[in-house]
C-alpha cells in the first residue's frame, strides 16, 4: 500500500508508573491497569477508557494496552514498546545478551540518540516494512527449547501452554505445524514487541484474544501464585512468537528485525528547589548503596554539629540506593531543621559512560561535575566526600563569600609532598600533563564550596566531562577541577578537610616533604579538625586502629547501620586482631624505597600494577 502522505504511526508505550517518555510525536504512553490503580497518571492514555479489559491487567499484563489500541485507536502502523524496552533503529549492531537485548543505563536523550530512537529515523525506516519484530533470542546456552523452558519454569504451568496449542490445532489448523516447529526451536521472539501495518495488527489481535479468552473461560487461575497469575501475558509472549514465525514462513512480507534496548533507569528528571526558604545550607554527597552505612556516620556527625539558627538541605547523589536504605537514613537524620533527599543521577550520567577510573575510585567521584547543571535553582552549594566525619558546623563554611571564584577549597599538603619527591614522576605529571601553574595551590576536592552560578557562566557540564574523559588523569575529577578552577579558587582553613595519616606514613614520608607553610598548616588543622577526611584506600571501618578511626566509630555506633559495619569488618580478610607481621609488601610500603620504586614503576603504569600484584601475593 502506498501512502499519499506520511503514514500515521502510533507506538504505544505500556506504563504502570509515571516514568520518562521522550518527546517523540510517534510515542503514545498508555497507563496499563488503570482500573485497578486507583489513580490516573497525567499526560498519558489510559487503558480503562472506551472498550477495554483494564480490570484484567493482573493476568493480561501489557496486553490491556494492546487491546485498548485495537478497539479504540486508528493508525496505519501500530507498535508496542514497554516503558523499559524500545527497539534500536541504529544501523550498528550492539553487544546483546542471550535474549537479543542490549542494556542501556537510562532512558535519556543521549542514550536514545545512540540507538537512533528519533521520530525522523523512525519515519524513515518504518514505512519501508510491513512488519518490524525483535531480533531473536533464547535458551541455546541452556540447551532448552521454547516449549521446554516454559514447561519447567517455576512461574509457569505447562498445562496452560498445552491448552492454547490445542486451541490452535482445533481452530487454526493451518497454523498448528508452525506453532509446534516454533516452540521446539531454541530461539524466538520475546517481550510482545512489534510494529505492524494495520491489517496485520487487526488480524493478529482477532487471533490472539480469541485464544486467550478461551483459555480464560476454561481454566481456573484463582489459586495461581502472584507471578503465575500473569499467565495471559506469558502465554501471549509465546503466541506472539508463533504468529510472527507463521507470517515469516507463509507470507511475502517485508520484515525487519531490530534489537531491543533495555533501560536500567526510567525515572523522570528531578527538579530540586531549596528545601527551606530561610538560612538554607545545601550540602551534597555522592554514594552508592554499598556505601550507605559509612555515609550514615557522616550524616550523623553533621547532624550533631548543626545549629538551630540554620536549616540544612542535604542531598545524596546516587544511582542505586535502595528504598529501605533511604528510609533508614531519613529516619536517622529526622530533625525539623534538616531535610534529606535523594537524587538519582543515572540519566544525567548516561551521556558519559566512558570516564576513566583507577585504583579505589568509583564512578561516584564524577557526580560533583554535574552539580551546576542539576542544581539550577541553587547558586552556591557545599559538596562533601562520603568518607568524612564532620566535627564543626558546616554552615560556617557555607557562609564564606566566594564571589568571583568558582570554588573554595583547602590546599592539599599531601599532593605537595608527592610533588616534592615522594612520587618522583608527580612533578613532571603536574607540570607537563596537568599543566598546573602553581602546584602548591593544588586543592583537595573532598570539601568543595562551589559557586554554581559562576560555573554555569564558565563551563558547561559537557565541557567538564569531555575534559575529564580526555586523559587518564591520576586523581580523576580532582585533577580536572584543579585545572579548570586554577586562578579562581579561594583557599580556606585546612581544618575543613583534614586528611588522616594514611598507614601512618602520610605525615612522615609525604606531607613532611611539602613546603613548611603547608606542613605547619596541616599539623595545626589536625589539632582541631572541623572535617576529617579518611582519604585513601584504607578506611576506619576496615582498620579500627587507623588514624582518627575512633571518631568515625563514635558516630557510627549511633546509626542504624552499626551492626552492618561490624559484620563487614568481621568478614574482612584484610583485618586481623593479631599483630601485623612485616611482610615484603609492608616493608616496601613503609620504607624509603617507596620513592625510588616510583622511578622504575611509575604510578598508573602496567609495570607498577604487575609489581603490586606480585607483592600482594607475597603478603598473602
Amino acid at each position: 500500500m502506498q501512502y499519499a502522505q506520511s503514514p500515521d504511526i502510533k507506538i504505544f508505550i505500556s506504563c504502570h508508573k509515571d516514568c520518562h517518555v521522550p518527546a517523540n510525536p510517534l510515542f503514545f504512553p498508555i497507563q496499563v491497569g488503570t482500573a485497578l490503580s486507583g489513580c490516573k497518571i497525567p499526560n498519558m492514555l489510559h487503558d480503562d477508557d472506551g472498550d477495554n479489559i483494564s480490570e484484567k491487567n493482573k493476568s493480561y499484563c501489557e496486553l490491556t494496552a494492546q487491546y485498548w489500541a485495537w478497539k479504540n485507536a486508528d493508525a496505519d502502523y501500530y507498535g508496542f514498546f514497554h516503558y523499559r524496552r524500545y527497539f534500536s533503529f541504529a544501523e550498528k549492531v550492539f553487544p546483546a545478551n542471550a535474549f537479543g537485548e542490549v542494556f542501556a543505563s537510562a532512558n535519556s536523550d543521549a542514550v536514545l540518540k545512540t540507538y537512533a530512537v528519533t521520530a525522523e529515523r523512525m519515519r524513515e525506516i518504518i514505512p519501508k516494512y510491513d512488519l518490524i519484530i525483535p531480533a531473536e533470542g533464547g535458551f541455546e546456552e541452556r540447551g532448552l527449547t521454547l516449549y521446554r523452558q516454559y514447561s519447567i519454569a517455576p512461574v509457569h504451568h505447562k498445562s496452560d501452554l498445552d491448552f492454547v496449542l490445542d486451541i490452535i490445532k482445533k481452530d487454526y489448523p493451518a497454523m498448528y505445524p508452525y506453532a509446534v516447529k516454533y516452540l521446539h526451536r531454541k530461539r524466538g521472539y520475546f517481550c510482545n514487541m512489534f510494529i505492524m501495518k494495520k491489517a496485520l495488527f487487526n488480524d493478529y489481535c482477532e487471533w490472539l484474544f480469541d485464544i486467550l479468552q478461551k483459555h480464560e473461560k476454561a481454566v481456573d487461575i484463582s489459586e495461581y501464585s502472584e507471578q503465575a497469575y500473569r499467565v495471559h501475558g506469558f502465554l501471549a509472549e509465546r503466541l506472539c512468537g508463533i504468529y510472527l514465525y507463521y507470517l515469516e514462513k507463509t507470507k511475502k512480507l517485508k520484515i525487519l528485525k531490530l534489537q531491543k534496548v533495555f533501560f536500567g533507569n526510567v525515572d523522570k528528571g528531578q527538579v530540586l528547589l531549596p528545601a527551606f526558604e530561610k538560612n538554607n545550607v545545601p550540602v551534597v554527597f555522592s554514594a552508592n548503596n554499598y556505601y550507605v552505612p559509612y555515609l550514615s556516620a557522616l550524616l550523623q556527625s553533621l547532624a550533631e554539629n548543626t545549629s538551630a539558627d540554620n536549616n540544612y538541605d542535604l542531598i545524596i547523589l546516587h544511582r542505586d540506593i535502595s528504598d529501605k536504605n533511604k528510609q533508614l537514613l531519613i529516619g536517622q537524620i529526622g530533625r525539623t531543621n534538616i531535610s534529606l533527599r535523594f537524587y538519582n543521577v543515572t540519566q544525567a550520567m548516561s551521556a558519559y559512560d566512558n570516564l576513566p577510573l583507577r585504583g579505589h575510585f568509583k564512578i561516584e567521584t564524577y557526580f560533583r561535575l554535574l552539580l551546576p547543571e542539576l542544581f539550577t535553582h541553587y547558586d552556591k552549594i557545599l559538596y562533601l566526600d562520603s568518607d568524612m566525619i564532620v566535627c564543626g558546623d558546616v554552615a560556617d563554611l557555607y557562609a564564606t563569600d566566594i564571589t568571583g571564584n568558582l570554588i573554595a577549597a583547602c590546599k592539599d599538603a599531601d599532593t605537595a609532598g608527592l610533588y616534592n619527591g615522594y612520587e618522583p614522576q608527580k612533578k613532571a605529571y603536574m607540570d607537563k600533563v596537568l599543566k598546573i601553574k602553581h602546584p602548591y595551590d593544588y586543592f583537595q576536592a573532598g570539601t568543595l564550596l562551589m559557586n554554581l552560578a559562576e560555573f554555569r557562566k564558565t563551563y558547561s557540564t559537557k565541557e567538564m566531562m569531555d575534559y575529564a574523559g580526555s586523559y587518564p588523569w591520576e586523581l580523576l575529577d580532582q585533577d580536572v577541577l584543579n585545572h579548570l578552577a586554577e586562578g579562581k579558587t579561594l583557599f580556606v582553613d585546612m581544618a575543613w578537610n583534614v586528611m588522616v595519616d594514611w598507614r601512618y606514613i602520610r605525615i612522615r614520608d609525604i606531607i613532611g616533604r611539602a613546603p613548611r607553610s603547608l606542613y605547619y598548616e596541616y599539623m595545626l588543622a589536625r589539632k582541631k579538625p572541623k572535617i576529617l577526611h579518611y582519604a585513601g584506600p584504607d578506611k576506619p571501618w576496615s582498620d579500627p586502629e587507623s588514624d582518627f578511626a575512633e571518631i568515625f566509630w563514635l558516630y557510627c555506633r549511633k546509626t542504624p547501620f552499626y551492626e552492618i559495619v561490624l559484620a563487614r569488618l568481621s568478614r574482612s580478610i584484610n583485618y586481623s586482631m593479631r599483630p601485623v607481621k612485616k611482610t615484603l609488601y609492608r616493608t616496601v610500603e613503609d620504607s624509603l624505597l617507596r620513592p625510588v620504586a616510583g622511578i622504575f614503576f611509575p604510578l598508573g603504569s602496567e609495570r607498577r600494577e604487575r609489581l603490586k600484584k606480585l607483592l600482594k601475593r607475597k603478603r598473602s
